[in-house]
Order: structure tokens, then C-alpha cells, then sequence
């Protein structure tokens, strides 16, 4: 993981103070299935992990509609982490900056780049995109965003709703952070690419993973009776289809979250571990770790993110795919199995 100082981006985080919104409640009653599902879930990760705060959020893709909600995914932001990786993919296929082909040299784990190390978990040397998403290359990402212009990635983050409030309804919503090019320093492009430099909130995490899932249209995240709302198309619908393909790859031994498989049922999505942060500095051994994924994947039904803030662990196993992968899995292997 890289460790660079972005006092900006964690001071803004340090000064945002948001209350707790048991949302479920204005969601879906509390006897919905899905929901019940989720809320035992998080209550035993809860007992078992000790975090901060875990917020859970289940969608269906193709109309935007919330099946369950539970803890603040509204009012809280944070730096998402690897989960932010497929922004700067689709914007690359989209602009015709990558292709399915393209080779990405990884440095074999340390990049320097203007007077800075990035680093990677594992060490590697050329990778493709969908390579780069499954083994989570801070290194490949890092790269591809350099081969796209400012504005180019910017406008595509912001297509995809960061930056903006979903319009939920439900109580506390915050906009997150996206500086505009105007503001970044000579790094903040390439943080950005793997999810550092950048605030999200768990629903905008949520609606953008059923943009992939759904072949590339933002949906509103509407509650009880209200109508699908198309926001906009985000990308194509072969951009989201290979991206799709590259994160059924992150789900399996050769990728970093391979206990979010589920036996009998195709998984996709993606891992997220970001540093916590205090007084804008960032803290070395406390973490949210972090999954957003959703299934079956070759025609989705549901969206999974999940968000662990600061779980009682140790560094070495605290990461997106050893704490919020195994939570993913324990939900969706229990509402696959619903009538």
C-alpha cells in the first residue's frame, strides 16, 4: 500500500463530523428478508472484528432500487481505496487511452514517480487491465491514469457520481470529495487511480458498482414504491462488460478476494483497503477495508458493498479481502438462497 502524506484530502476528512443514521428504518422495514439478512450480518461482524462502524448497503443493479441499509452509508466519507480502481479503467477504455491488450509495466512493486514511491502489494511486470484489477496494482493504476488527460479523468469520476449527492431519499446524505483538476498537486492524479486523494460515501460506492453491473447506466438509489430513475449513462456497455470480466478475476485464488466466492454463484468485484486517517495524517496500523461486488455476474440481481472502519485487528490481516470480502459472502451466499 502506499503511504503518501494528502493533508488536503485528510484534513477535509479530519473536519467532517456526520451523525449516525440507523437508515434501515426509513429504507425497508426492519421484517424484510434481505434486511434481516444484512442486519444479522453486520451484528456479527460487529462481535467478531470490533470496528469503528461497518455500513452495509444492498441494491438491485438494473433499477437502482435499495433492498437494505444498515449503518451510516449515507453520512459518512472516506478514501475508498482499490475500490475505486475500475473508475480509472472504464475511463481509460473509454477514451481509447488502454485497450484489452495493453501491457502495463508494474515495476515488480516500487514505482518511483516524481519524487515518490508507489507501492504494490506483490511485486509484477506487465500486466493488463483486468491483470491489474485482480491483483489490485497500485503500480498499473497508477499508470493508466497518466494516460489520460486531467479533465478526462476527472469528468469520468464525476459521471460516474462522485462528488455528488445521489439524491436518496433518506436523511444525512453528503456530496464526498472530488477536487477539480484546478486543485490537484503534481500527484494527485495517480492517487486518485487506486482511491487515495478522493472521498466517497458507501451509497455513491453502492450505485457506482451497479453501473458496472448494469452494462453502464447510473441509477438513482430510489427506496419503498418510488420509480427507477436513469442519472445518465456512465459508459458503454462494452466498457462495462470488460470490466465486469476483470473483477469475476478478483474472486478466485489467482485474485485478492477470493473469500468472497460463493459456491454454486459467479462473484465480481473488488477489494478496498484505505489508511485511516487523524488530525490529517495518515495512522499506520488502522484501516477501512472495504468490498463492493455483486452477483450472479454474468446477469446481476444484487450490488454488495461493504464498509469496515477500523477494525480491531493487526495490520497484517486487515485488508479489504480478509475483512469485508468474507462479510460480502456471508450475505450474498444467504439472499442467494432466498425464494
Amino acid at each position: 500500500m502506499n503511504k503518501l502524506t494528502l493533508p488536503l484530502i485528510s484534513l477535509l476528512l479530519a473536519g467532517c463530523a456526520t451523525p449516525f443514521c440507523n437508515s434501515h428504518t426509513q429504507a425497508y422495514p426492519k421484517n424484510q428478508p434481505i434486511q434481516q439478512i444484512t442486519d444479522k450480518a453486520v451484528s456479527d461482524a460487529k462481535a467478531s472484528l470490533h470496528p469503528k462502524g461497518i455500513s452495509v448497503i444492498v441494491a438491485e443493479p438494473k433499477t437502482g432500487k435499495i433492498l437494505a441499509l444498515s449503518g451510516n452509508a449515507l453520512g459518512e466519507m472516506f478514501e475508498p481505496g482499490s475500490t475505486f480502481k475500475p473508475v480509472v479503467v472504464a475511463a481509460a477504455l473509454e477514451k481509447g487511452a488502454i485497450t484489452p491488450t495493453t501491457k502495463i509495466f508494474c515495476e515488480y512493486g516500487a514505482f518511483q514517480y516524481d519524487g515518490k514511491t508507489i507501492k504494490d502489494h506483490y511485486p509484477t511486470g506487465d500486466l493488463t487491465f483486468d491483470e491489474i484489477l485482480a491483483k489490485s496494482s497500485n503500480i498499473g493504476a497508477a499508470k493508466i491514469s497518466l494516460k489520460l488527460k486531467d479533465d478526462d479523468y476527472f469528468n469520468c469520476v464525476r459521471q460516474f457520481g462522485f462528488g455528488d449527492k445521489t439524491g436518496i431519499a433518506v436523511p444525512y446524505e453528503v456530496a464526498g470529495i472530488v477536487l477539480p483538476p484546478s486543485r490537484w498537486d503534481h500527484l494527485t492524479k495517480t492517487r486518485m487511480a487506486f482511491g487515495q486523494s478522493v472521498a466517497v460515501t458507501p451509497i455513491q460506492l453502492t450505485m457506482a458498482y451497479c453501473a458496472l453491473a448494469n452494462g453502464g447506466k447510473l441509477m438513482k438509489p430510489v427506496v419503498g414504491d418510488e420509480k427507477p430513475v436513469l442519472v445518465r449513462r456512465v459508459c458503454s456497455k462494452k466498457t462495462a462488460e470488460l470490466i465486469k470480466n476483470a473483477l469475476k478475476k478478483t474472486v478466485s485464488k489467482e485474485g485478492t478476494a477470493p473469500l468472497a466466492h460463493l459456491d454454486g454463484v459467479v462473484v465480481a468485484g473488488k477489494t478496498g483497503t484505505a489508511q485511516a486517517t487523524k488530525n490529517g495524517v495518515y495512522l499506520s496500523d488502522q484501516y477501512w477495508t472495504l468490498f463492493a461486488g455483486f452477483f450472479p455476474a454474468d446477469h446481476p440481481k444484487y450490488v454488495i458493498t461493504v464498509v469496515v472502519d477500523e477494525a480491531d485487528l493487526p495490520p497484517e490481516k486487515n485488508y479489504g479481502g480478509l475483512v469485508a470480502a468474507p462479510i460480502f459472502a456471508n450475505i450474498a451466499g444467504k439472499i442467494s438462497k432466498l425464494k
